[in-house]
């Protein structure tokens, strides 16, 4: 196991790796609350992968997360995890074929990974069943929340015996969460590195006020004046707003890709490939890349908008700042979204700074430049009367007006 982590480059545990690998190797259920980016992977893979026994074929342990990116990068780390314990590793998601991950499940695997509409799906046809299961491990469950798992994650735990290791490890523990992780865990040990929604303390935080029709040509001049070698997460609230900035941002001389839950598995697995070699300039996404996105050379992320809530805010700059690098984080702020920012802003624990949009932007107006006056009314030049001297109505004030008569043309009509 050492040298499996070894060979990641890892040689220094970060906070959360710390407190919780003991408590899983001691057996304990474990309730862990860790910023995003700190590491939560290996904290629970590694104990889990080093008290499994290879010998035993059947499912041990099971890892749900909300989204496929996130169960794929989990899936990709316990792999190297297990490689030299001689442990096999299956990947259920949704969007791909069935009977590949059938087949998986068939070879022996000892560790499912997965999502939780396809776990269902697997169990209900029983091709996947957790008579023997030892470790039940929710990855950002606050998210599956979020997006409506709650009740086929209640349904999953059911399935599982009782006689068995539960750890949550999450960013946020919302109200509804927290009621679960306590009903499914046993004398569980509370961790949490930060109190109350915290960062990277390696992101640098700044917002742009601009006004309402500025948004895409603030980012194009972001990205215009950075440099080459640094990379851009673009975060957008729906989908309709990923598409149409992709088609504005097409049009830059540098690859831009985009990703949301539209694509389907294939074409997402083939952007996320690509964003990792460090061959794309930005990524236009939604939420969906907010959660199990670990790509190191992130240097900035933008909120093209406001975020809804804090704890979206907090995994979406989480994206940078990663493996110890620095990173920046940049929100664009009109002003119909300043009260909401104004309410993120109270509830971090550090200032945001606030700086000037880069270069002019179409909503701002422009004085006149340093050093020179305003035009005034009798500098302005005069207004010629429209129209030439012969087309010109005199008007005789001794006599009533009349107006000429109105000339109508004939319509150059084709019969």
């Amino acid at each position: 196991m050492r040298a499996a982590i070894a060979a990641m480059g890892i040689t220094t545990p970060t906070p959360i790796q710390a407190m919780a690998i003991p408590h899983v190797l001691a057996g304990k259920d474990l309730i862990a609350k860790a910023e995003t980016g700190t590491g939560k992977t290996l904290a629970f893979g590694a104990p889990m992968v080093s008290k499994l026994d290879a010998q035993r074929a059947t499912v041990l342990g099971l890892v749900l997360c909300p989204t496929r990116e996130l169960a794929q990068q989990v899936h990709d780390v316990l792999v190297l995890l297990g490689r030299g314990r001689g442990l096999k590793t299956a990947l259920v998601v949704g969007g791909e074929p069935l009977m590949p991950q059938v087949e998986a499940l068939k070879a022996g695997a000892q560790l499912v990974v997965g999502t939780p509409g396809r776990v269902l799906d697997l169990n209900r046809q029983r091709f996947l069943t957790f008579p023997w299961t030892e470790f039940a491990v929710l990855d950002e469950a606050d998210k599956m929340f979020e997006i409506g798992f709650a009740d086929d994650v209640r349904a999953i735990l059911a399935l599982l015996p009782d006689e068995r290791q539960t750890l949550h490890f999450s960013a946020t523990f919302p109200p509804a969460l927290r009621d679960l992780a306590k009903e499914s865990t046993r004398d569980p040990v509370e961790l949490a590195t930060a109190k109350g929604v915290a960062t990277v303390a390696k992101i640098e935080q700044r917002s742009i006020e601009i006004g309402p029709d500025d948004r895409e040509l603030v980012l194009v001049r972001l990205l215009e004046q950075s440099e080459p070698d640094e990379v851009f997460l673009v975060f957008c609230s729906r989908r309709e707003d990923v598409d149409r900035l992709m088609r504005r941002l097409e049009r830059l001389p540098f690859a831009v890709k985009a990703l949301h839950g539209g694509y389907d598995q294939a074409a997402r697995f083939r952007v996320m490939d690509a964003f990792r070699t460090g061959n794309v300039k930005a990524l236009v996404a939604t939420d969906v890349a907010a959660r199990g996105l670990d790509v190191e050379h992130v240097s900035h992320v933008v909120n093209f908008g406001v975020p809804r809530e804090i704890s979206e805010y907090t995994h979406r700059i989480g994206r940078t700042g990663r493996a110890g690098r620095s990173g920046i984080a940049i929100t664009l702020v009109t002003p119909r979204e300043r009260r909401s920012w104004d309410a993120i802003e109270r509830a971090m624990p550090q200032r945001i700074a606030r700086v000037e949009p880069p270069g002019p932007t179409r909503g701002g107006r422009r004085g006149p430049p340093q050093g020179t006056r305003s035009a005034t009314r009798s500098d302005r030049a005069p207004v010629e009367p429209a129209g030439s001297p012969a087309s010109q109505i005199t008007i005789d004030p001794s006599k009533p007006f009349v107006p000429p008569p109105l000339v109508f043309k004939r319509p150059n009509v084709r019969r």
